[in-house]
């Protein structure tokens, strides 16, 4: 959709490249739906697909031409093309709780400094700290230690210690409480992986228990096969010696000879 808008002879080129593509999306999103049918939407990454596959086949003109802008979206396909793609992904969401509460206590922290810095500068730099929304993008840049040095020094010249407020924010915010978001961010992408390999794991073991389960009604079809073999032969399986030689059969005493004719 990008390329086309650069026009020229190699416009039509594109169109038809781009047509194969939804065609392959569209072909291989039917397939998912016939070989999995009701468990093809169990999956979220499904979903995501079935969006972004509709969106691909949104007519470029007509009533839903509005939408139109949406068929953007259709580069996030490759997300779920590349699996490690998905793993930083679902890494993402997974260290969303985690996010939540660090970037909670980072705007408390911000907040907080906001109110100090106003209530300290704000008469002599208000145009930095003139009133609260205008701290707070100040100290929104200071984070980013973006030319925190001129905020500095436009401080300093009435404040000559106004330098260790700025100081003590960066550390706090930049150093500290950021790096407190990549440490979520880094621990929620290790239990992503580590639950991977447990799925795989997990596959691995059921198809050796499969192979396991399929030996053994192997062999206890054999273990039938011969016990069926014994007992067609006049075999008792159970006793351990053929019938005809047990206790229950009385055979013929040898009788004596007594020299006589």
């Amino acid at each position: 959709m990008g390329w086309a808008t650069y026009g020229g002879s190699a416009q039509p080129y594109l169109v038809v490249a781009e047509r194969i593509v939804v065609g392959v999306f569209v072909v291989e999103l039917a397939l998912k739906l016939i070989a999995w049918r009701g468990g093809f939407f169990r999956d979220p990454w499904n979903w995501f697909d079935f969006f972004v596959v509709v969106i691909s086949v949104i007519p470029a003109t007509g009533p839903f031409s509005v939408l139109r802008i949406l068929r953007v979206l259709r580069i996030l396909r490759v997300i779920t093309a590349v699996p490690q793609m998905r793993t930083i992904i679902s890494a993402l969401f997974r260290s969303m709780p985690g996010m939540g509460t660090v970037i909670g206590l980072l705007l408390v922290v911000v907040y907080t400094a906001a109110i100090l810095g106003q209530q300290l500068f704000g008469d002599d730099v208000p145009q930095y700290f003139g009133d609260l929304g205008t701290t707070l993008y100040t100290l929104f840049t200071v984070m980013t230690t973006e030319n925190w040095p001129d905020f500095a020094d436009a401080v300093a010249e009435d404040h000559p210690l106004g330098w260790m407020f700025f100081v003590g924010y960066i550390v706090v915010t930049t150093f500290i409480v950021l790096n407190l978001v990549i440490g979520v961010i880094v621990t929620a992408m290790e239990q992503e992986v580590e639950s991977g390999l447990w799925a795989e794991d997990q596959k691995l073991e059921a198809v050796q228990h499969e192979a396991v389960m399929a030996k053994l009604a192997e062999l206890s079809e054999q273990v039938a096969r011969l016990d069926r073999m014994v007992r067609d032969h006049g075999g008792d399986p159970d006793a351990g010696e053929p019938v005809g030689q047990g206790a229950g059969v009385a055979h013929d005493p040898v009788q004596p000879s007594n020299g006589s004719g």
